[in-house]
């Protein structure tokens, strides 16, 4: 009669195979039901069933012009993922509602919780796809307008929640300085929002300090026409400018007490020349703020969660934007690392290089002076 002991030690341990189908499995198992996240959000499924309440498949595709049979399949799949309440034993009759957590996460795009823009990764990546594969083979870059408007969408909606939440109340107050410049109204600062995007972080700083000047520069003319619709909407119109320019040029304009990078440097074909740029743009006393990933000041194998996250992102999405023009020295999310940061600063000419006490577990900041 065998004991419990022996039982225990004649149960097989997995391989090292079988833990690696097992975790490649559940990654597919992800990246499928994310992308059924992507219709809930792109065909206003989830904001029906949050604004209007819950709804049957009938109901909610007649409130979202969606056909049935796509819907009631699309119910379905959300609560066995769990997403979703089913109140009833039939997908075609019963009764959907949004689980806990839901609204939060997929329709309150300024919640701090929203991570609805990571399902439009995955449709841009794949719209970009044979270019990348071409790319590995030529050593070609992949320019951001191949990820079409769901990479847009996407690179909006990932820091939106950041700028609106924590901006103004976590991270300004952490340079006292800058803050009170921005707070000065006998002499209005001046602001650049270098690779600004759509501009959220551009209208967040002019809401907060209705007096300043915000010039938001990018190189995506999608992001740039999205970003002035936003800005009037806000009612910052008269604060803020959006322009479409090469921040690694020198700017249209100068004279900028503050310069903004939000986490873009990484991306950049040339970052020593955006350094150099912006450093030439800063009226005397002016400092270059630079938000970047939170990455080990080490390369570390295997690493956690955000390393990973980073690491693939380098491959997919930041190295190949950034390797169209001639002679890129792109970084990546995995290269920017302190002893990066301060060599990139040091050749444009930076004396300073501080980093801010400022916790985040996925940016880190730097603050750029002389």
């Amino acid at each position: 009669m065998s004991t419990l002991l022996d039982q225990v030690e004649e149960t097989p341990t997995p391989s090292a195979a079988e833990e690696l189908s097992g975790r490649l499995f559940l990654q597919t198992l992800d990246t499928v039901e994310l992308l059924n996240v992507y219709f809930g959000i792109q065909l206003g499924l989830y904001r029906s069933l949050s604004n209007d309440g819950p709804a049957t498949a009938a109901e909610l595709a007649e409130r979202t012009a969606n056909e049935i049979r796509y819907t009631q399949e699309w119910l379905a799949q959300q609560a066995v993922a769990g997403l979703l309440i089913a109140d009833g034993d039939e997908p075609s009759t019963a009764l959907f509602s949004l689980a806990d957590g839901v609204s939060e996460t997929l329709v309150d795009e300024i919640s701090p919780f929203y991570v609805g823009g990571m399902s439009y990764i995955v449709p841009a990546i794949g719209r970009a796809l044979p270019s990348l594969v071409a790319a590995f083979r030529t050593g070609d870059g992949v320019p951001y307008a191949a990820y079409g408007p769901d990479a847009v969408t996407a690179q909006e909606a990932l820091n939106r929640p950041a700028y609106e939440n924590s901006l103004i109340d976590e991270w300004l107050p952490q340079v006292p300085d800058i803050q009170a410049r921005l707070a000065d109204t006998t002499s209005p600062a001046r602001v650049a929002d270098l690779g600004a995007g759509v501009g959220w972080a551009s209208i967040r700083l002019a809401e907060a300090f209705p007096h300043v000047r915000v010039d938001g520069y990018d190189l995506d003319e999608e992001s740039i026409a999205r970003g002035r619709r936003y800005v009037t909407e806000r009612g910052v119109a008269g604060q803020v400018d959006l322009e479409v320019a090469d921040i690694t040029q020198p700017l249209p304009r100068d004279g900028y007490d503050v310069a903004f990078f939000f986490e873009c440097l990484h991306d950049l074909p040339h970052p020593v020349a955006a350094l150099e740029a912006a450093r030439s743009s800063l009226a005397p006393g002016g400092s270059v703020i630079v938000m970047e990933e939170h990455v080990a000041e080490n390369f570390t194998a295997p690493g956690d969660e955000v390393e990973r996250f980073m690491a693939a992102a380098g491959v997919l999405w930041c190295v190949p934007q950034g390797r169209p023009d001639a002679g890129s020295e792109v970084v990546g999310p995995l290269g920017i690392r302190p002893a990066m940061m301060r060599r990139l600063a040091e050749r444009a000419g930076f004396g300073s290089v501080e980093i801010l006490p400022i916790e985040h577990p996925f940016w880190r900041f730097y603050r750029l002076d002389g």
